[in-house]
C-alpha cells in the first residue's frame, strides 16, 4: 500500500504564500529631479528603431542613430513625436566605457534593445560628435542628437 503526504497548509501560511506570488518586482527608476551631466535636452523616450546590427568596436569608435518615440521632454522643447539619437559604441554598456567619451557618455544601459524606455540626456550631435557615424536614417533630413547620458527605466 502506497502511502501519500499531502501537506497542510495553515490560512496564514496559504496567504503569505499568495502575496509574495502575487508581487511585482519594480524594474523602473524614477526620474532623477536633475539630470547627472548637462544637455539642452532631456527626455524620456522609448527605443523604437534599431537599423541594421552595430559594427564592432575593434576598428573604430562611432555613434550609431536609433530611432525613439518620445514620452515626455523633462527638460528643454522637441516639437516631434520621433527623435533620432546617437550612441557611442552602442555594443558596449554605458558603464565599461573607459576611453576619450569616458567623460562625455555615461548613464546605466548596458544593451540597447527595441522597446527599452530610456531616460536620455541630449546635445545636438553636430555639436558635439566628429567621429564616424552609422546612420541609416540618411534619408530624414531632422536634427540628430547626440547622447551624453542614457539610463533604462524599464
Amino acid at each position: 500500500m502506497k502511502l501519500y503526504f499531502l501537506p497542510v497548509f495553515s490560512p496564514v501560511v496559504f496567504a503569505l504564500a499568495l502575496f509574495l506570488c502575487s508581487c511585482e518586482k519594480k524594474t523602473s527608476m524614477a526620474i532623477p529631479a536633475t539630470p547627472p551631466v548637462e544637455g539642452s535636452l532631456v527626455v524620456t523616450a522609448k527605443l523604437i528603431d534599431i537599423s541594421g546590427s552595430f559594427p564592432a568596436n575593434d576598428l573604430y569608435n562611432y555613434a550609431y542613430v536609433m530611432r525613439y518615440q518620445l514620452i515626455k521632454v523633462v527638460i528643454g522643447t522637441f516639437p516631434d513625436a520621433e527623435i533620432l539619437v546617437g550612441h557611442y559604441n552602442p555594443r558596449m554598456p554605458r558603464e565599461e566605457i573607459k576611453d576619450e567619451q569616458d567623460a562625455r557618455v555615461g548613464g546605466n544601459v548596458k544593451s540597447f534593445e527595441v522597446g527599452a524606455i530610456h531616460y536620455l540626456v541630449l546635445a545636438p550631435m553636430d555639436e558635439t560628435w566628429t567621429g564616424a557615424i552609422e546612420d541609416d536614417y540618411f534619408k530624414d533630413k531632422h536634427a540628430r542628437y547626440w547622447a551624453l547620458w542614457a539610463d533604462k527605466l524599464k
